[in-house]
């Protein structure tokens, strides 16, 4: 599963790779620790507005919800879904035919798991440039937008990392990016799209263990850390 991500690009990154304008540009702040746990902001494109950069809090909750977000996070996580449970939860109703959207980041975390102990390793492209995840969305009475990261079976260089855990968010190239946003994309596409294989260039190193402990100061936890007898990159 993914509970954090990591989104260091500047707006003009964003808007320069992925062909829209923020809706609200000062409000982007470049984070390398956004956690999900923590009733976070990310940045997003929705099918409503193909053009803007959105933001939505991660964690979906039900359009008519009316309550603390935090209170729904704790009894019903809503954070990631696979596709599986986005067609039997109830919760998810129509999202996927209308409420689509993509969640833009430029890395996410795994755990590598060596003799009983996990360690945390960062996931980013080859190149640094920001990434389109698939994810769906509901927008509450108040407009503010709340959203979940759809994942599916790990790929295999996910794998060699992830020990730990079978699934990771579902990464969209440019061409599946649009067919995600696209209201006219079938269902069984759809699925087909959350099964596909990412072919995008990915790297991975371990980064401190202090990363998932609270109240962190998160400026330098991209940086590469080495321990002995785990691989010091994939």
């Amino acid at each position: 599963m993914c509970y954090k991500i990591s989104n260091t690009a500047s707006r003009e990154m964003i808007e320069r790779t992925f062909g829209a304008s923020f809706k609200f540009p000062k409000l982007h702040k470049e984070t390398p620790v956004i956690d999900g746990l923590m009733e976070s902001s990310v940045s997003l494109i929705t099918m409503e507005d193909k053009q803007e950069v959105s933001l939505g809090i991660w964690g979906l909750l039900p359009e008519t919800f009316k309550d603390d977000w935090q209170y729904f996070q704790d009894v019903q996580n809503t954070l990631n879904v696979d596709m599986k449970g986005i067609k039997e939860d109830q919760k998810y109703k129509g999202v996927l035919e209308n409420r689509r959207c993509l969640v833009l980041v430029t890395g996410f975390f795994t755990y590598y798991l060596h003799h009983g102990d996990l360690y945390p390793y960062y996931v980013h492209l080859e190149s640094d440039n920001p990434f389109a995840i698939a994810g769906v969305y509901n927008r509450l009475d108040d407009g503010f937008i709340t959203c979940s990261i759809i994942v599916s079976k790990a790929n295999s260089f996910i794998k060699k990392i992830h020990n730990s855990n079978t699934m990771m968010p579902v990464v969209l190239n440019k061409s599946n990016q649009r067919k995600w946003l696209d209201l006219k994309t079938e269902d069984d596409v759809l699925t087909t799209i959350a099964d596909t294989t990412s072919q995008l260039k990915f790297k991975a190193h371990p980064i401190a263990k202090e990363f998932h402990k609270m109240g962190v100061n998160y400026d330098s936890v991209l940086d590469p850390v080495d321990y002995n007898n785990i691989p010091k990159h994939f």
